[in-house]
């Protein structure tokens, strides 16, 4: 069987100026809706002015969200960012999103937050008030008339539940910055575990609703990684509503989907512990480092996989060749092929081959039948995962290694554990400390601080450390480079260079980026950072360079 859901493509002529839809049923695809809607027009955007949130009123919803009625909702627009402000008897927070021409010819199939509801400590109570008044109640109208009207029989009509697994997977994936998630869920803990506390109604009463609905598949949970929704976090936050969920919808004849389009290595004995029925968007190497043979011969015996079609294959970047061998693994990698759906992770991109999309449907049907004949597959160069750390899935303990520094280094080991457990107020302490003693401040940097945080990136290569680990080193680095800076200047201490770096419109993955602002300031690179932005606009703020004059790209 073959899924494709469209979000762009170069179809060929006969095609020009027709729906997803119409294209799908001329090839003989199965249709599968996902975030579809054209996003810039006026009627559309309405269903999604709450996405700074995390609700959403699309046809696949089957609830109506009824806001607090003493909560005053202030929405503007200017161009395409949509700014919505929730005045609430406790506080006033708000978030911002942003759609334009430009992300409908990326292919982005949903604004993209640029500004989260909580930015500080300050915002949870407000953030807490909103969802916790917030009642849903059932609308299986525009549901069953989109199957009837559109869909029909040529597809799966898939239902939306929560995109966050869970209340505290919700507040990471829609409500904090991506970076700062995992600053207040180690600082502010307490906060981020009360507010998911005040959201749980809502999953529980989303959860009976579902129950009780005509959809038969319901979308839980999306965007998973072995990094940033880690081993023992995602056991912790994610696995046990998973679990619910799933054994709820399963006892009324329902099928759990969850979306799981990321990094995986880390995941893949948690992913089917969690009790999903279907893996949706699978996407194997060369995207990430798990191949197809993999995934299919630990996964099929538990759950159904859906994808399995990288979108690069479909790109031009991809050769007519490698694109056709990428095929004639596939059959090989999924023989007998039970439980198994073939389609394109994440999505069809806009710049696909619309050729390889008709012969991805050509080669399933003349050598898709079940069983297939290919023989059992075995993973190539894949070695069997063992468990991260000890237990299920902990992370391995920062190592205290104090005993056995050299005498030479001895005297940085405070210096260093506290970059490695990310104590970012105990590190300044312990360099002023050093100072003090009249240690070299670039002694301090080279054998304190850029020592640790090396140690660290090699445990995260050894898949011993996840990226939260690693933010919170880096923080603490920068942390007690702020302490050495005017020490380093007195000392004559030269930069070594000048660093602009910045991410797109709307990337919620900067995570990267703020790791590489922070390594780069610390090993002495004056860094320029945009934070999420591709445009560039003139402002009397300009970057000292040589002569020419500079640009101030304001972080969205």
């Amino acid at each position: 069987m073959v899924a494709c859901q469209l979000g762009g493509g170069h179809a060929a002529a006969r095609y020009a100026g027709r729906a997803q839809n119409e294209i799908a049923r001329a090839e003989g695809w199965n249709l599968y809706f996902r975030f579809a809607d054209d996003l810039l027009d006026p009627e559309t955007q309405r269903m999604y002015v709450h996405r700074g949130i995390g609700l959403f009123a699309t046809r696949d919803v089957l609830y109506d969200f009824v806001l607090p009625r003493d909560v005053e909702i202030d929405v503007r627009r200017e161009g395409g960012r949509i700014r919505v402000e929730y005045r609430t008897p406790v506080g006033t927070v708000d978030s911002t999103m942003f759609y334009d021409r430009s992300s409908q010819r990326l292919g982005i199939t949903s604004p993209m937050v640029v500004d989260h509801l909580i930015k500080s400590p300050d915002d949870y109570a407000a953030a807490g008030y909103l969802f916790e008044h917030m009642d849903l109640v059932p609308n299986f109208t525009r549901f069953e008339r989109w199957v009837r009207d559109e869909l029909r029989d040529d597809g799966v009509a898939v239902a939306q539940g929560f995109m966050g697994a869970s209340p505290v997977h919700q507040i990471q994936r829609d409500l904090l910055d991506p970076t700062q998630f995992y600053f207040h869920y180690k600082d502010h803990g307490t906060k981020v575990a009360e507010l998911a506390a005040r959201i749980e109604p809502l999953f529980d009463k989303a959860l009976a609703i579902l129950c009780d609905s005509p959809a038969d598949v319901v979308w839980w949970g999306a965007n998973y990684d072995d990094m940033l929704t880690y081993p023992p976090y995602f056991e912790k936050e994610l696995s046990p509503w998973i679990r619910k969920a799933s054994r709820a919808l399963g006892e009324r004849g329902k099928l759990l989907l969850s979306h799981c389009d990321g990094e995986n290595e880390g995941l893949m004995d948690l992913i089917p512990e969690a009790g999903m029925h279907v893996a949706e968007s699978v996407c194997p190497a060369p995207m990430t480092r798990i191949g197809l043979a993999e995934y299919y011969r630990r996964w099929s015996g538990r759950l159904t996989l859906w994808g399995g079609i990288p979108s690069t294959i479909v790109l031009p970047e991809t050769s007519d060749a490698d694109f056709e061998a990428y095929l004639d693994r596939l059959f090989e990698a999924v023989a007998p092929g039970r439980r198994m759906l073939v389609g394109i992770a994440d999505q069809v991109p806009p710049g696909a081959i619309f050729s390889r999309l008709q012969r991805i449907g050509e080669r399933v049907e003349k050598e898709g039948a079940l069983p297939l004949r290919a023989g059992a597959a075995r993973p190539v160069g894949a070695a069997e995962l063992s468990r991260v750390g000890q237990g299920a899935g902990a992370a391995a303990p920062v190592e205290d290694t104090r005993a056995r520094e050299e005498p030479d280094d001895a005297i940085y080991a405070d210096v260093r554990l506290a970059v490695a457990r990310g104590k970012h107020v105990a590190v300044k302490d312990h360099v002023a400390a050093l100072l003090e003693r009249g240690v070299p401040a670039r002694q301090i940097l080279d054998r304190g601080l850029i020592a640790a945080i090396d140690a660290v990136g090699k445990r995260m290569a050894a898949g011993q450390a996840f990226i939260p680990e690693v933010l919170l080193a880096a923080r603490a680095m920068s942390a007690a480079i702020g302490v050495l800076e005017p020490h380093l200047a007195v000392g004559g201490e030269q930069r070594r260079g000048r660093i602009v770096i910045g991410t797109v419109t709307g990337d919620l993955h900067d995570i990267g980026k703020n790791l590489v602002v922070t390594m780069m300031r610390g090993v002495g690179f004056e860094v320029f950072d945009l934070g999420s932005t591709f445009r560039a606009r003139r402002s009397a703020t300009r970057w000292p360079s040589a002569g020419r004059t500079s640009w101030d790209c304001p972080p969205c």
